[in-house]
């Protein structure tokens, strides 16, 4: 009976010796289960910290320079797409615009006028056509003349020897002939003067022709004068300066009376249209990240509100840290890293919900957690073959 007693003790010991090495196996078991668990997770839905909300900012800068006279918005106010934002002056390019389009019909008149002067030298031309003909052919009549006097001279002369004519029939026949040789060369001038009248009146028609700059069915000169025109309606038109899109205005520091000078930014719109989260994943997560992922987004000024999100892209360049380009060699510190730090790449995320309730702004905080590809996700995800 006391050697029962005796040995309940040291039963017990090892009972109990036994219980904890279970115990502290189970837990390193389950640590390991929980471990494996919990990096399977992460991998099959990698999720970050470290994101931010973001929007497309873009400029608003006047096409041209001049003073504001209106402004019809306030910082951080909300703007819808055609939305006048401000009016710069138009008085002086309302000025410009009359100026060119007077210019436009002082051009078609003149080319009016010019187009009636090339008309007007041809119908010239053509006259004087007429003129040189009638001289040519006034000149081959005194010269068939001037032959038959010549013929006849000739033989009076030798008749004069003989006495079978009087020597007043030869000075007559002399005179007349005499006569028709100052005719002849007269008619010769005048020809020569109507081709020459003829010659300045074509160079004056290509003269005309070309100050009309016709070509083909466009006239440069108006079609110039038109271009003035239509460049002076743009610059009247840029003095009204309107949203682009729906936008949230922003850094808005300016006033009626205020001097804008063209392509200088007077103020920023946050575009409405579309919200995404850029958050930076570690590379060893980049295997489980497709475009096409559907994706879940927390923000801090929102607790327990999530928002659906969608994987657009993955960054393709990261900035190296080790390495400083100087010259046409690179830079590499000598240094021996004990500790390997994985890069991190950005990951772009559309927003798909636009809560009123819940508004999106610019660079709040987010948490990001991108859920497993389903089968059409990574069908859809693979480039082209």
């Amino acid at each position: 009976m006391e050697n029962s007693q005796n040995d309940s003790p040291g039963l017990s010991l090892k009972n109990r010796i036994l219980l904890g090495r279970i115990i502290g196996i189970a837990i390193v078991l389950g640590a390991v289960a929980s471990g494996a668990l919990v990096w399977h997770i992460n991998y099959q839905n990698p999720r970050t910290n470290d994101a931010m909300v973001r929007a497309n900012i873009v400029g608003i800068a006047p096409e041209v320079s001049g003073r504001i006279v209106e402004l019809h918005v306030q910082d951080n106010q909300y703007v819808k797409q055609g939305d006048l934002l401000y009016v710069i002056n138009p008085q002086p390019y309302q000025a410009k615009l009359d100026k060119a389009k007077a210019e436009l019909l002082l051009a078609e008149k003149d080319v009016d006028s010019r187009r009636a002067s090339s008309g007007s030298a041809e119908m010239a031309i053509e006259r004087l056509e007429h003129q040189r003909a009638a001289a040519n052919a006034e000149v081959k009549k005194i010269e068939a003349e001037d032959e038959y006097l010549h013929n006849y001279l000739e033989r009076l002369e030798p008749l004069a020897d003989k006495q079978y004519v009087t020597t007043d029939q030869i000075k007559q026949a002399r005179s007349r002939y005499a006569a028709s040789r100052a005719e002849l060369a007269d008619a010769k001038a005048k020809e020569l003067s109507a081709r020459s009248a003829i010659e300045e009146a074509k160079s004056d028609s290509r003269r005309a022709v070309s100050l009309v700059a016709q070509v083909g069915d466009v006239n440069a000169r108006i079609e110039a004068a038109r271009a003035l025109v239509t460049a002076a309606e743009l610059d009247l038109e840029y003095c009204y300066v309107r949203a682009p899109f729906n936008a949230y205005v922003t850094n808005l520091n300016t006033r009626e009376g205020e001097y804008a000078k063209a392509g200088a930014q007077m103020f920023a719109l946050v575009d409405d249209r579309q919200w995404y989260v850029i958050a930076d994943f570690k590379e060893t997560y980049l295997q489980s990240i497709k475009p096409g992922q559907d994706a879940e987004v927390f923000l801090v000024a929102y607790p327990g509100k999530r928002f659906r999100g969608v994987v657009t892209g993955i960054g393709w360049a990261n900035s190296p840290d080790n390495i400083k380009q100087h010259g046409v060699l690179p830079e590499v510190d000598r240094t021996l890293n004990w500790v390997i730090l994985a890069s991190r790449f950005p990951v772009r995320i559309e927003i798909k919900e636009h809560d009123p309730a819940h508004p999106l702004r610019m660079g709040m905080t987010a948490f990001v957690t991108v859920l497993k590809a389903t089968t059409d996700a990574a069908v859809t995800a693979l480039p082209p073959s």
